[in-house]
């Protein structure tokens, strides 16, 4: 009885000791929010990323660690080229350049949000709207699953879309 209890205390403390360096999340996600404001002809676009997939990806391509609690100008910069290069928002053909807005860090839900400017385009009916979300596909392939959600009142009210590493971009025909 000594000897099984001897095991399970060993083996309870080799699952911890090996667990308690890394805290990994198996979900490889982003949401993002892409919106359309009529009275203003604004489009927005929010994106919330898990905070270790964000870093690791991120810091891969920036010449220093990134500290998101605290960005210097070097940091939203290095956004900005990140967005460029793994997100592309393009209306007929035009690409909407992201610029860094604000960002939340949510740590106890290891989440960090980034807004972007609203850039002033009027869209109609029949206008081509191509959103490319390519992020941390590189890092997860298929692991990696990005979510957005668009609304572009009044053409749409709300819609969900999902791109992976097979499918991407996603092209609106409003």
């Amino acid at each position: 009885m000594k000897l099984k209890s001897y095991k399970i205390l060993v083996l309870l403390f080799v699952v911890c000791f090996s667990t308690g360096f890394k805290n990994t999340h198996p979900v490889k996600l982003t949401a993002s929010l892409v919106e359309y404001n009529p009275k203003t002809k604004g489009l927005r676009m929010e994106c919330r990323v898990f905070i270790d997939d964000f870093t690791y990806s991120i810091n891969r391509t920036l010449t220093k660690d990134i500290n998101i609690s605290a960005l210097t100008e070097e940091d939203k910069k290095g956004i900005e080229d990140y967005f460029k290069k793994y997100y592309t928002l393009t209306v007929n053909n035009k690409e909407l350049p992201l610029k860094y807005k604000a960002s939340k860090v949510m740590t106890e839900y290891n989440v960090f949000a980034i807004q972007f400017f609203e850039d002033v385009i009027p869209i109609k009916k029949g206008d081509v709207i191509s959103i490319n979300n390519a992020l941390f596909f590189e890092e997860f392939d298929f692991l990696q699953s990005n979510r957005i959600t668009v609304r572009i009142p009044p053409l749409i009210s709300e819609e969900y879309y999902e791109t992976t590493s097979d499918n991407n971009p996603i092209t609106l025909n409003l």
